[in-house]
Order: C-alpha cells, then structure tokens, then sequence
C-alpha cells in the first residue's frame, strides 16, 4: 500500500507550488494512456485541493472508460492489488494471486465489504523502476494477468481505465511515484511536465517552540498512545506512563529547541517508555540531516557486556587497548553509564534479552547519548586506575581495529541477506539449508523456492536460515509453511485487538489517515478480552488434503536477534506445532504477540515531527508455558549465546555449526512442550460437545413429555 507522507501541507505551501514551476524537462516515462500525449487528460495535479483534502503527490488523469494503460517504464512488478480508496490518504486493498483484476474486482464486490461504491473498486499496480523508484498505478481494470517479480517492459499493456477515486465521476486513473527510499517524488518532471509538485524535505522546521507549542505538540503524541497502541499496559503501568508525561510537560514549561524536543519525543519510543520493535521515529535525527556532515567518533569505542563497561575498538594507534575495563566515563561510573545506554534502546518487544545484549555490544553511540556530530574530548578511566583522553576524529578517516569486514561472518551473513531475497546451497548429500532474507517475497520468488524443496526433498534434514531477516507479509509467510508441514497444524486460538472500532480523536493529526475513518469497524466486543477484537485467520492451517507434496524430513531453523515480525511467526508457528528445533538466539519479535498490521503516522502540529504507531495487536499465541514464557521473542531450543567475538573477530558462523553438530548426532525434537495443553483442550472440547449433546436430548425430552 502506497502511503503519502505530509498529507496535511499547509495551505501556503500549496499555493507557493501553484505559482512556481520547475522548467519543462525531457520526458523520462511514457504516457500512460496509450495514444494520448504526455499532460493529455489531467483532471487534478499535486497541490491542488478535491474538495478539503490536499492531493499532495498523485497525478489524476482521465479517459475514456476501457482505453489502454500502458507501462511508463521498465521493471520489475512489486504488486498488483484490488484497492477501494475512502479518501486521498487512506484505502483498504485485497491481494487476490492468480486473478485478473476483473476477476478480483467482481470477488471484493460479490463478498459486500465495500468501503466505496462498486463502481470505484478497482485494480492497482506497482512497479520497481531500473533506477529504483517505485510507480504505482490504480484505477485498472481489464483480464491481463500478472505474477508479483515478473519483469515489465516499457509499452506493456498492464489494463484498462476504470475509477479509481469517489470525488471523481468521469473515468481516470491515478499515478504517484516513491524514491528508492519510499518517500514521495515528483510524477510529473519525468514525463516532461511542468510541475506543481512539492518535495516534503524541504518543509522549514522551526528552530525553537514556545512551551504552548512543545506542551501540544507532546501532549498529542502521548494521548496518541494511550488512544491507539493497544500494548501499551503490556510494555508501561500507567503510573510509569503519568510520570513521564508530568515529567516531560515540565520541562515545557519554558522555550525549548527543536532538538532538545525532538531527543524527547525520542526518548518516547525508547526503553523509557513505549519500546516495541514496531513503534518508529520516522524524522530524522536533525543532528544529521546533511548526509554528507561528519560523523565524529572516539579511538576507544565502548561496548557493554552484562554489567562490564569495555573496549570493543580502538583506532589502530591504540589497539593494545582492546578488551580493557571501563570503570569511569567522563567522571560518571561505568553502572551509570550502563544504565543510561538501557533507557536508550528502542526497537524491541516486551523483556527481549537478545537484542538488547546485540545493542550493548554494538551501539557504543548509545553510550554517548548520540552526541556524535561534533568534535568532543572523553575521558576515560581504567578499572586499574590509569586515564586515557580520547580526542574524537572525523569518522570518514578513522580506521580500527580488530576491522569488521565482509570476511568476519557475521558480516557476511549480513551482507547476503541485503543482496538475496532467497537463497539455497546443498551442503551435502543429507542436508540443505534454505536460507530466506525476507518474506517479501513476490510469486515468482516463492515458485522458485517450492521447485527448489520439491527437488530436494529427499533429503532428511533442512536448515531454514531466518537470521537477517526483517519481516514482510503474511500471505508468503503461509505460502512457505505449507510446503514444511508433515501433519495438520494444531487450532491455535489466534486473534487481533484494537482500542476502538470507531473514529479516534489521534487521526486529527495522522499523515495517512483522514479524521473520519474508522478502520476496525467489524471489531466487537469479546468476554473475557479488552478492547474490540476479531478472530485472525490468517495464520496457514494445515489439513490432510494439503501435506502430500510437504517436506517430511527434519527441520532445523536458525533465529537470532534479527529476525523481526515474520521471521518470528514463522518458526513460532513450526514450533508450536513440534514441527521444527530452533538454533541460534531469541528472536527480536514477541513469541505470544506483535503490535503491528495497521499503523498510523502521527504528525504534531507544531514541530513536524513524526511518529509511527501500530493499531492492532495482532495475538499469535496465547498460551505461556516454560517453552513460550510471557514478555519474550521465541526461544531458541539450542541457545547460542552472542559473544564479542562473533561481532568483532570470528569467521565462521557458530549459529550453523552448532545445528550442524546437533546434525551429527542425531539430536532432533524431544517430548512435545505443548502436549498437555493440547491434552487439556481436547478435553474441554469433548466435554463441550457432550454438554450440546446432553442439552439437545433434554430439549427433545422436555418436547416430547409436553407433547
């Protein structure tokens, strides 16, 4: 889904784009409409008003109804979606594979979820330009079929005009482009255009706010959280919540500068407050806007391990230093200096330890509470009483040692992961590892995969690496279980809850939400449950009918601080059905819960500043054993604990050769964690069934008596 930042400009900002124009370009794309000329049919263009909504970033251009969409550009398909947009900011979209858009459009409107009228559902597409940017395009219909990861050719039919948008009663289509990096671009200048269209970076950012500005603009993002983020008394009691924000409006009570205010809003999604691997800071830190501006760093740089303040680094003119303890950090003890770097650690969920120890190793910026834009002097004191003064150097010409490099393997595997989606190797006649980056993986990519297990399938051990892996969708997700489940998965009672099935008051200031919309509409009420929740089904479920062509041999998964969302479910899934051993480190997301699914992105009105959160508490499991205890990510069954040397010195991987050890000796599944709670509620639904059963028979009893 497409999401257009900044949506709520100011009205100058607008008009100021209305007067000025760029000078006309050489035309990159291609017209979209086939036959028409570039600028041909445009009904509205960036900032420009439909009706009280700003259109920020799309290009809206009509035609007759069933004329030609051709692509612009060449490429490579990232999605192709059924779309029903409610307002310029917000739409519900259905991924149908293996459909036509009429096809998909005809199975939205037969199932009646209509958020718009029929009229306006309609297809929609993005394509990943050569050069990285991203083209979308909706308003589509037509019986072209299409295949997420197929290459797209310029001058290629992708369908026809239909309706896109509500406010709009003659046929067009709408396009908008994104930066490599997701952010809006401008959709004009590459069809050789004059353009209207304005780049949100370079919105003026005050330099200062008056404490009714700051005192707003905080109290904004902290009723944001209480009124949207559905974990918040899982991470926060409301007493700690309550003496942070009296404790933040304090220091409001005079004028502020942008930073001071920005590092507090910071601090809100940090381990002082509301961590959670999902919540984000999306502005960036103002201390590094310019890429090109230094980044200064000390010769000694600091890691932490348990409750020891060291030397992870040194500049090559102190590398006898390395492995030397810290007992004072500029006059403040090593045990302050550690406990201030906890507050600092975001990202994570609920008591997450494996991340944790990954940012105390490797953050040593947090040591310094990211005071590393400008030169600086530390001053360090040994734990045998002897001081080093630290003058910090321009980074860009600094050099370390031990060097971290592509031939350490920890950074190896790192740099895979952002080279390949997936990849396989054969380590021997006995055993594969499957080794998957993300689970964004289009349709083309998943084939690949299922041909590449089918081939292999008779080997008896697989090794699914998950490591370096940040997630992605769910429909992959299931796509890939299924071809490693032996069994029918057991009935997990999985559910999503929000804080509201109404309006919130927070979408006042939402860059991707219009203030009327009520996105969880068909949430109820449930006994025994909080907030307004709904049945998930969208975790895989397994049957008889579909485990023929499933690898049957045994799987091994590796998991570590790095696998998030996804890369946590899908092992926690394989787990909870005592499918798969898990090897490596916790992972980074909560075994039992994530809060993500829907977010809203929340703009204060006086600073600009943006932050994101998550609306759905999405309930994988809530069953709490020994093997899945509260608060944490998934367990691994073999812990592999993360050392300094696998960060700073090793080569291999000791994630793999442990699993491969465990190979060797024949060490695989061991009694089933979960059998009695399955037991038990086998029973309660026999029990259940024989209630029905008992209430039924005295029903006719009672009938017939009476008759």
């Amino acid at each position: 889904m497409k999401r257009t930042t900044f949506a709520a400009a100011s009205i100058i900002l607008a008009v100021v784009a209305l007067l000025t124009s760029s000078t006309k370009a050489e035309a990159q794309l291609l017209w979209p409409v086939k036959g028409a000329e570039p600028g041909e049919g445009i009904i509205c263009r960036p900032q420009q008003y439909i009706g009280s909504e700003l259109n920020f970033d799309d290009l809206f251009i009509s035609a007759e109804e069933g004329t030609t969409v051709v692509s612009p550009c060449d490429g490579t398909l990232l999605n192709y979606l059924i779309d029903q947009q409610t307002s310029l900011t917000s739409l519900f979209t259905s991924r149908l594979p293996e459909m036509t858009f009429d096809e998909g459009i005809s199975v939205v409107i037969r199932d009646g979820n209509l958020k718009v009228p029929s009229k306006y559902v309609c297809g929609s597409l993005g394509i990943r330009m050569n050069d990285g940017r991203v083209l979308y395009i909706s308003g589509l219909t037509g019986n072209v079929r299409f295949k997420t990861g197929m290459k797209i050719s310029k001058g290629d039919i992708l369908g026809k005009v239909g309706y896109a948008f509500k406010a709009f009663e003659e046929p067009h289509i709408i396009l908008t482009i994104s930066t490599s990096g997701g952010k809006t671009d401008d959709p004009m200048t590459p069809f050789g255009l004059e353009t209207t269209f304005v780049d949100p970076g370079k919105m003026v950012l005050p330099e200062t706010l008056t404490p009714e500005q700051a005192q707003e603009d905080f109290t904004v993002l902290m009723d944001a959280y209480q009124e949207v983020f559905p974990s918040l008394d899982e991470i926060v009691t409301k007493e700690q919540f309550e003496t942070f924000r009296n404790e933040g409006m304090k220091m409001l009570e005079k004028e502020i500068s942008y930073l001071d205010f920005y590092n507090l809003v910071r601090r809100t999604t940090s381990a002082e407050l509301v961590h959670d691997s999902h919540v984000a800071l999306l502005t960036r830190d103002p201390r590094m806007g310019d890429d090109r501006r230094a980044i200064y760093s000390p010769n000694l740089m600091l890691g932490i391990i348990k409750d020891t303040l060291f030397v992870t680094m040194a500049s090559i003119g102190c590398k006898d230093m390395v492995g030397r303890k810290v007992a004072f950090l500029d006059g403040v003890p090593a045990s302050e200096v550690i406990e201030r770097t906890e507050k600092m650690m975001t990202g994570y969920d609920g008591e997450n330890e494996s991340y944790r120890d990954y940012l105390r190793l490797q953050a040593w910026n947090y040591i310094y509470d990211n005071e590393v834009t400008k030169p600086r002097t530390s001053t360090i004191r040994f734990d045998d009483g002897t001081e080093y003064v630290d003058v910090w150097m321009d980074s860009r010409k600094a050099r370390y040692a031990p060097v971290r490099s592509t031939r350490l393997g920890y950074y190896k595997r790192m740099y895979a992961a952002m080279g390949k989606s997936w990849e396989y190797e054969s380590l021997n006649d006995s055993t594969g590892l499957l080794s998957i980056h993300t689970f964004a993986l289009n349709e083309v990519e998943l084939d690949a995969i299922a041909d590449t297990i089918r081939a292999e399938s008779g080997k008896p051990n697989m090794i699914i690496d998950v490591r370096f892996n940040d997630g992605g969708h769910i429909d992959p997700m299931n796509r890939l279980l299924s071809l490693f489940m032996d069994r029918p998965s057991v009935e997990l009672e999985s559910y999503q809850m929000v804080n509201s099935d109404s309006t919130f008051n927070s979408f006042r200031y939402s860059a991707n939400y219009s203030a009327d919309m009520t996105p969880f509409a068909d949430f109820v009420m449930k006994k025994g449950k909080k907030g307004y929740c709904q049945d998930s089904d969208v975790y895989y479920h397994s049957s008889d009918d579909n485990l023929e062509n499933s690898y049957k041999g045994r799987l091994y998964i590796l998991t570590d601080e790095t696998s998030v969302s996804a890369a946590t479910y899908f092992p926690a899934y394989l787990v909870r059905n005592h499918r798969a051993v898990t090897v490596g480190r916790e992972t980074k997301t909560g075994y039992h819960y994530m809060t993500a699914i829907k977010f809203v992105d929340i703009m204060l009105p006086n600073s600009k500043i943006q932050v994101r959160i998550p609306m759905v508490k999405d309930v994988f499991d809530d069953v709490v054993t020994p093997r899945t205890p509260s608060g944490r990510g998934l367990l691994p069954d073999y812990e592999v604990p993360l050392t300094y040397e696998e960060l700073f010195t090793a080569e291999n991987d000791p994630v793999l050769d442990k699993v491969l050890e465990l190979i060797a000796e024949g060490k695989y599944l061991g009694d089933n964690p979960f059998a009695v709670i399955e037991h038990d509620r086998k029973l309660g639904r026999i029990a259940l069934a024989a209630a029905c059963i008992g209430l039924i028979a005295l029903m006719v009893l009672g009938y017939r008596k009476r008759g």
